[in-house]
């Protein structure tokens, strides 16, 4: 504590000095006493954003700042008698505060943008103090905490492997109280710095305005690459997908009017109608190889219908599907797995792209059925194709997909023969979504009960195989009651990004966690937007979310016009 003879002293100081004082009205925010008023000085913009530290009006000259600041802090301590950023009187109430999103007890990436919050705690009064073992403690008044972004750096990069803490106090009847502390690692991995995803209302039927954007995780700026209403016809669009994270090749879907599947490579474009006589739709799920030219599409006839009673809102079915694989520069599709007793889908590339992950299903699940299929098909392929798709429409919660991988040949363009990695069906199970780690240990994938649209089973969570053990698990520490889905994995392998109901049931929304060496995941933590209350006012859904490790930069002009012209057709060449 400041002795009475320290504080004369060095008001004496400041009086020698010629500085002035006024003195600041009571806060009606956090009815404080009058604090001194002190001016931004070069180097003391934290005493700016804190309301807890003296401030005042004065005229100096010849003083260095550090002594100013030295002075005026001693006079805060002795004016309001407690530690820098406390109230003066408070008490205990030794239980957690309630704070959306739910920023508590996680592990947060040393890049992340501001983590601001909103106190749900009833109150006259709120402060809230942020710090850690170094640099300066942040300290910001009000119910909505938003944090100045430059101090929020220098916290979490002096802080890196270790701990921040969150204190806050709310007021009720000139009363300050303290809730139990928050603490949050700050890991020493970075995340990625960008995240693209589409955003689109859960429509089901129609749609109406899609968005393609991405977003800097370090800040909250999000910019749009794709706007369906940008065009005249308001294009769908969907299935956006980088190379190796990188925008430098990268490509998405348009639908219906003038459709086709938009490639963007070095600043280049071009629209190409990957449907041929030989397929059966047009590239839907693609997967870039990590280093070649090379993109593995699923092609799927699709249908959905609706639920009258149950938890699931919509069901969309594959009846047919199968994988191809587009060689960009050359312009060509080859199949890579086509059958008509068997779906196949979501194809993903290993990180060394030596492997191509996916997932299958038998469309009959006895012998004599799938002799029945086979010679419908032999017989009418138009009358096969029928009977497949009425066949999983009448059974289509008996339709189980394995987690399959094909071993590939990038000298010759070849592919070896499928193994199945997880068994699922034999569960009674089905895997959706499969993402191989970086570092080639972990697959990870989407269990839930049935089917291949696992976003709308509130069953579905995430689970993680891994290869060297091939134990599989679920990641309890990330799954909620409502559907996970929709994840991928951050270029060093340490952190995933998903999307998960568990707000409300109906939206999408993103979720960052991180992911350590013994393969533990962290408390999952929601997208921190500027306005903490943004996700749930947004009335559209995230989803396909991607890491990338740059921004993607395009020419819009060029963009609409590659949009707006007739496709190319690729040539159809058959397997050897």
């Amino acid at each position: 504590m400041i002795q009475s003879d320290d504080l004369t002293a060095s008001i004496d100081l400041l009086h020698n000095l010629k500085l002035s004082f006024r003195h600041k009205p009571e806060s009606r925010e956090t009815g404080l006493e009058p604090l001194l008023w002190i001016p931004v000085f070069t180097g003391m913009t934290d005493y700016a954003t804190n309301p807890m530290m003296p401030r005042a009006n004065c005229t100096m000259k010849g003083m260095p700042n550090q002594i100013l600041m030295c002075v005026l802090s001693t006079l805060c301590c002795a004016a309001v008698g407690c530690r820098p950023g406390e109230p003066p009187d408070f008490h205990d109430l030794f239980q957690p505060p309630a704070i959306y999103p739910d920023y508590t007890n996680t592990t947060i990436p040393p890049n992340i943008a501001p983590m601001n919050f909103d106190i749900q705690m009833e109150g006259d009064g709120f402060l809230t103090k942020i710090y850690g073992k170094k640099g300066r403690p942040i300290v910001v008044s009000g119910k909505r905490v938003t944090i100045p972004a430059a101090a929020w750096r220098d916290l979490l990069v002096k802080n890196q492997g270790e701990e921040i803490t969150f204190l806050i106090y709310t007021q009720k009847d000139k009363q300050w109280q303290r809730y139990s502390p928050i603490t949050n690692k700050v890991a020493t991995d970075p995340i990625d710095g960008w995240i693209t995803y589409r955003l689109i209302e859960p429509g089901y039927e129609i749609f109406s305005n899609i968005e393609i954007n991405q977003r800097n995780l370090s800040s909250f700026t999000e910019k749009q690459f794709f706007n369906n209403e940008w065009t005249d016809k308001g294009q769908c669009a969907n299935c956006h997908a980088f190379q190796n994270r990188r925008t430098t090749r990268m490509l998405f879907h348009t639908r219906l009017h003038k459709g086709g599947t938009i490639f963007i490579q070095d600043g280049k474009m071009k629209k190409v109608d990957l449907k041929t006589d030989a397929t059966v739709s047009a590239g839907v799920y693609p997967s870039w190889h990590p280093d070649l030219n090379l993109v593995a599409f699923s092609v799927n006839r699709t249908s959905q219908f609706f639920h009258t009673v149950s938890k699931a809102k919509v069901e969309v079915l594959d009846g047919l599907s199968d994988l191809i694989l587009y060689d960009v520069e050359a312009n060509e599709i080859t199949h890579i797995l086509q059958s008509n007793n068997c779906l196949e889908t979501f194809p993903h590339w290993s990180h060394d792209g030596n492997w191509l992950y996916y997932c299958a299903a038998q469309t009959a699940s006895d012998t004599d059925e799938l002799e029945s299929m086979s010679d419908s098909f032999y017989e009418d392929p138009d009358l096969g194709i029928k009977t497949q798709m009425f066949h999983v429409l009448e059974h289509y919660d008996k339709i189980y997909y394995n987690l399959m991988r094909l071993p590939f040949d990038r000298a010759t363009k070849q592919f070896g023969s499928p193994e199945i990695v997880v068994d699922a069906a034999s569960q009674e199970k089905s895997i959706s979504f499969p993402r191989h780690s970086p570092d080639g240990r972990y697959v990870m994938y989407t269990l839930s009960d049935f089917g291949t649209f696992s976003i709308w089973h509130p069953e579905s969570d995430l689970w993680l195989h891994d290869l060297e053990t091939g134990e599989c698990r679920p990641l309890v520490e990330v799954n909620s009651d409502a559907a996970d889905s929709y994840h991928n994995w951050s270029s060093n392998g340490r952190w995933f990004v998903f999307t998960s109901r568990r707000d409300d049931g109906s939206y999408t929304r993103l979720y960052l966690a991180h992911f350590d060496e013994s393969g533990v995941a962290s408390k999952p933590f929601l997208l921190p937007q500027r306005i903490p209350t943004q996700n749930l006012d947004l009335m559209k859904s995230y989803n396909v979310p991607e890491f990338t490790i740059e921004p993607a930069r395009m020419n819009f002009i060029r963009l609409l016009q590659t949009i707006n012209r007739d496709a190319e057709k690729p040539i159809y060449r058959s397997r050897r």
